[in-house]
């Protein structure tokens, strides 16, 4: 007599690891934009451009599917936050064409030490002080880096400026979003912020460029940069968002810029100064202790408080906390916003 072979089956994952995947999903999409930007070998301007106009259509074309579509109301809301994402993005952008990956990625990993303040300063939202130690030592370990470039490398001091720049653009972008956006979902402000931010990138594409002069190189990884940061890992952050905790989400992108590096060496050969790497850590370690102990003290405090008081790190969005710009990178305070 026969009998079926049967195969035990596997036990589905919980919701709970599935987020956790997507987690890393974002967190190494996000890693990879430095790399990919310098890749495509085009005017950072252009990419960043097309890219904002691509992820326009993509989330638009979502939005019409559930039966919406963006008003003059979501227009006004999201008019600031997007002029301030769409010029981040730019500088972020020209920025790494003319940087090594480590500058650019650590520059922009600055970010929740002047994002966290504001909270604090303009929403109420608390900070330990003790944290600030922290904050010093990371801004120490980032300065290590910085100095301590190749002879001959890819880093420049004109790409160290537009970093910097980037990143304080990228701190108005996460603060005004805060301010601004209210009760509109991830999906309206994504397709209300894009088309924004590509009209106030387009002066500077026609100023400083030819706006179809991307290589067809630039072309492909202009489409990468898109589908890879500006759809998938934001998808799949907001899908993570459902079991992980923003805070959680925020503290794991702290290993963001450390990954950058490594996309640099395996795909650009760039290579690091050992002294860059101490910086590196010194700064990734010093980020997670600011982000850890801020997190903490925010739910003591608003517990204290019977949950009036807002927490630092989960009230911001996730790329908020973890830097700017699709590297440390793109947008949200999506229960705040999303990196966009």
């Amino acid at each position: 007599m026969a009998f079926p072979l049967t195969l035990p089956r596997r036990p589905a994952l919980s919701g709970k690891a599935l987020g956790a995947m997507a987690v890393v999903g974002v967190v190494v999409a996000f890693s990879l934009s430095s790399t990919l930007i310098k890749r495509a070998e085009s005017p950072g301007v252009l990419v960043a451009f097309w890219r904002m106009v691509t992820v326009s259509v993509v989330w638009n074309a979502y939005l019409w599917s559930t039966g919406r579509h963006v008003t003059w109301s979501d227009v006004r809301q999201a008019l600031i936050p997007g002029v301030f994402f769409g010029l981040n993005l730019t500088t972020f952008f020209v920025g790494a064409t003319h940087n090594s990956v480590a500058n650019a990625a650590l520059i922009g990993s600055l970010s929740p030490f002047l994002i966290v303040p504001l909270g604090a300063f303009l929403f109420r939202e608390y900070i330990v002080p003790a944290a600030l130690v922290f904050a010093l030592v990371a801004f120490s370990g980032a300065a290590l880096v910085l100095l301590n470039a190749p002879a001959g490398g890819d880093a420049s001091v004109r790409g160290n400026l537009f970093g910097f720049v980037a990143m304080l653009l990228w701190t108005a972008y996460i603060v005004s979003t805060r301010h601004f956006r209210r009760d509109m979902d991830v999906a309206r402000f994504m397709a209300t912020v894009s088309p924004v931010a590509a009209l106030a990138v387009l002066p500077l594409a026609v100023v400083n460029e030819d706006l179809t002069g991307l290589s067809s190189k630039g072309w492909v990884y202009m489409l990468v940069l898109t589908f890879l940061t500006g759809v998938a890992a934001h998808g799949l952050n907001v899908y993570a968002q459902k079991t992980i905790q923003i805070g959680t989400i925020g503290i794991a992108q702290v290993v963001q810029p450390a990954l950058a590096v490594v996309w640099s060496f395996l795909l650009l050969g760039e290579l690091l100064h050992a002294w860059q790497v101490v910086g590196i850590a010194i700064v990734m370690g010093g980020l997670f202790a600011f982000l850890v102990l801020n997190k903490r003290g925010g739910r003591r405090r608003a517990a204290d408080a019977g949950g009036d008081v807002a927490t630092p790190v989960d009230d911001a969005p996730p790329a908020a906390v973890a830097g700017g710009t699709g590297s440390a990178a793109e947008g949200r305070s999506h229960r705040s916003a999303d990196p966009p």
